[in-house]
């Protein structure tokens, strides 16, 4: 009998969750539901291909020129978004100049039957173009006609050219004003660039690239920063990765008496498949990170064709991490993964969902609270990331599927593995721990924080929370736990944007761990014909 998980252990957890549900009400959800309700938070964004309509329509108006296809992509300013958080300013920000100057958009590019490419930016909530920049072939303007027609052009955006406190002719047809009287928040101005061309004998206003930018120290400092996390990914967590996947090959070969080449397979099926859905939903917020670039589509496609041949070598590594895992573990006279079809595997399971999503609100109130904690010590802050945006997925709905990618390969390589290689050598569970924790959370030190040391903070502590449900439960419990952790994670971000298909999504991921394991339970109840399996000696704590 599978002795790891007792039948009331759930019950050493209830209170604590309750409490940590409570919590975690308070902090998130409460104001969460509190800003949509009086507006603060507008989750009414309009569709992309009303966004390409209205684009392709301006495009058309202005240039002359008969548009050929539109792309729609969701931009945002990462580096003002991060400055108006760090400082608290971003409802002034809103109710100030969001109408006119967005910080996110829709980014529109457009390709010309004459050839020529255009970028349009559409206001997420009213479709009101608020930028663009056409690149074509014509005439540039002269300085003669910038100074007639950029006055002009400004009236007609409600701005005053007499009011730019610094302006200057930048050539090609090129004018750039900065700090107009009256725009400015904080330390931060805003900033305006003009570009004027004759197209087809009529003169065009082809750029109009208003932004506030942030003060010189603080774009600075998150260059800084975003260098330093750049490194530590860089090393910490991708050459460590690759580091534990060869001790993975070899441990694997020295401990092969001890498990079973057959072992993972399922597993590491479904992390392929989740992987490459993961990564091939997330292509239009590679093309956003792009920037303004006319070779967009051929490197989205580059993109796509890399993933697909990349996730072969790692579903490899986390295939391999679970045979040298189950190995060294075993040879460590532990069982951490019963086998499907042993006696008491369908209990296991079924009690190893029921103490996840427990373990999940517990670690959702945690979270919550270091944050606060970072916040009110080293002044933790936010931003946006056009990579991770919800309005650059493919198919929105089909997000949650990341929160088992996660929960397959990291709870694998990082658990599973690493804590079982580094008790091998170390001898001691949490010393064993504390590496393979440090190492995952360097994977997430690219995360849009600030100071870039706060992911890295969070999430050693919630790593070795993980490591706790891992040595004391076993896999198949911190498996869940992670992919309910995350689940509802995105599960939230779908709830807040809102439509049928993701309020279903939302729900049924969220529910999916039960599912998973009632019907592991049925079958595994059908199967058990094998020896009892128990697990020697009593599983410790961290």
């Amino acid at each position: 009998m599978i002795d790891s998980i007792r039948l009331n252990e759930w019950k050493r957890f209830l209170w604590a969750a309750i409490a940590c549900f409570i919590i975690f009400a308070a902090v998130e959800i409460g104001p969460l539901i509190f800003s949509i309700s009086n507006g603060d938070l507008n989750t009414k964004v309009i569709a992309k291909e009303t966004a390409e309509n209205r684009a392709s329509v301006f495009a058309e108006k202005l240039s002359g020129l008969q548009v050929k296809s539109a792309k729609a992509v969701h931009q945002t300013d990462k580096v003002i978004n991060g400055y108006l958080s760090k400082h608290e300013l971003i409802k002034d920000y809103s109710d100030k100049y969001d109408q006119s100057f967005p910080t996110d958009t829709y980014q529109v590019e457009l390709k010309f039957d004459e050839g020529g490419t255009g970028f349009v930016y559409v206001h997420m909530q009213s479709e009101k173009i608020v930028a663009w920049n056409f690149i074509l072939e014509g005439q540039s303007f002269s300085d003669a006609e910038l100074n007639k027609e950029v006055p002009v052009f400004l009236a007609g955006q409600s701005l005053d050219a007499q009011s730019f406190k610094e302006q200057e002719l930048l050539g090609n047809g090129g004018w750039h004003g900065e700090a107009p009287a009256g725009y400015t928040i904080e330390e931060a101005l805003l900033s305006i660039h003009i570009k004027g061309q004759n197209i087809n004998g009529q003169n065009v206003i082809t750029k109009y690239k208003p932004a506030f930018i942030a003060p010189a120290d603080y774009i600075q400092y998150v260059k800084k920063q975003d260098k330093l996390a750049g490194f530590l990914t860089g090393f910490g967590y991708m050459f460590m990765s690759f580091v534990l996947f060869v001790l993975a090959i070899i441990y694997a070969v020295l401990y092969r008496k001890f498990t079973s080449f057959k072992f993972g397979i399922i597993l590491t099926i479904v992390y392929f498949i989740t992987y490459i859905i993961m990564n091939l939903n997330v292509l239009d917020g590679i093309r956003a990170s792009l920037g303004e670039t006319e070779l967009a589509s051929q490197t989205v496609m580059f993109t796509a064709i890399f993933t697909v041949l990349l996730t072969i070598p790692m579903a490899g590594s986390i295939y391999i991490s679970m045979i040298a895992g189950d190995g060294l573990w075993k040879a460590q006279e532990r069982a951490l993964w019963p086998r499907f079809g042993q006696k008491g595997y369908g209990n296991h399971v079924w009690r190893s969902v029921g103490l996840a999503y427990l373990f999940a609100i517990i670690l959702f109130a945690t979270q919550s609270v270091i944050f606060i904690l970072l916040k009110l010590t080293i002044g933790t802050w936010d931003t946006t990331d056009a990579t991770q945006s919800p309005y650059n997925m493919g198919i929105l709905w089909l997000m949650p599927v990341l929160a088992w990618a996660a929960a397959i390969s990291e709870e694998a390589v990082f658990r599973f593995f690493g804590i079982g290689l580094f008790r091998k050598w170390f001898k001691n569970t949490f010393a064993a721990a504390l590496l393979p924790t440090l190492f995952w959370a360097l994977g997430h030190v690219m995360y849009p924080f600030y100071p870039s040391s706060t992911r890295l903070i969070e999430l050693m502590i919630i790593g070795l929370m993980f490591s706790f449900i891992f040595v004391r439960y076993g896999f198949i419990t911190s498996m869940f736990t992670h992919a309910i952790f995350n689940s509802v994670a995105v599960g939230l971000s779908l709830l807040t944007i809102g439509t049928a298909p993701n309020i279903i999504s939302a729900i049924f991921f969220s529910v999916l761990p039960v599912i998973i394991a009632f019907v592991l339970k049925y079958f595994s109840h059908k199967k058990e014909k094998k020896p009892s399996v128990t697990t020697t000696p009593p599983l410790e704590q961290l």
